[in-house]
């Protein structure tokens, strides 16, 4: 069985969420801006993303994109950028999508200045929607550092449950993390929740 996403191009799946908030597909031209806005918040998002690090010039992000296109493509991965009040304030999408099992995993990062505003968490709804009507998931996924209460905060909210902690499964600044594992079956995915 085809999923429907085969059939239909990443460019062409803009997400509106509500009169302010809309996920645009990322594409080339993003690489100037989401590098400019991770690196301005370098410090802190490299608390919780091991890549940070590892992103010194905007060469990086645009290597970075088009490999994402290219998982796009084949239906492995989408990635929209998370535009605010017209500004470009993040990036958000399913990763690491398994065909077969029908399982992907949403991961997210946002600027500081616009953290608490609940633009990740309806950001992760609308996402989480596209990921069971669009994509055709079963199961989705939130893997998040067990000391990260904003992103635990986040899954809870959008009916996750904690399927239990990936020991040391992340390495991130000299160190290893133990992650939590929040995930979320189609069949107890509530439209109350959009």
């Amino acid at each position: 069985m085809r999923f429907l996403t085969d059939l239909i191009p990443c460019s062409m799946m803009t997400i509106p969420i509500d009169a302010h908030l809309f996920l645009e597909p990322i594409a080339l031209r993003h690489s100037k801006p989401l590098y400019t806005l991770a690196d301005s918040n370098r410090s802190y998002l490299r608390v919780w993303l091991p890549w940070v690090d590892h992103m010194h010039s905007e060469e990086f992000m645009q290597q970075n994109i088009e490999r994402i296109l290219h998982r796009c493509a084949t239906g492995h991965e989408y990635v929209f950028v998370l535009v605010y009040r017209g500004e470009l304030t993040g990036r958000i999408g399913i990763h690491k999508i398994d065909k077969q099992n029908r399982i992907g995993e949403i991961g997210y990062w946002i600027a500081e200045e616009a953290q608490g505003k609940g633009i990740v968490t309806r950001a992760c709804r609308a996402l989480v929607q596209f990921g069971f009507e669009t994509v055709q998931l079963n199961l989705m996924e939130i893997k998040c550092g067990t000391g990260n209460r904003a992103s635990q905060a986040i899954a809870e909210r959008l009916g996750f449950k904690q399927e239990g902690v990936l020991q040391e499964a992340e390495y991130l600044n000299g160190r290893y993390l133990d992650l939590n594992l929040n995930a979320l079956l189609k069949g107890d995915w509530s439209t109350d929740k959009v």
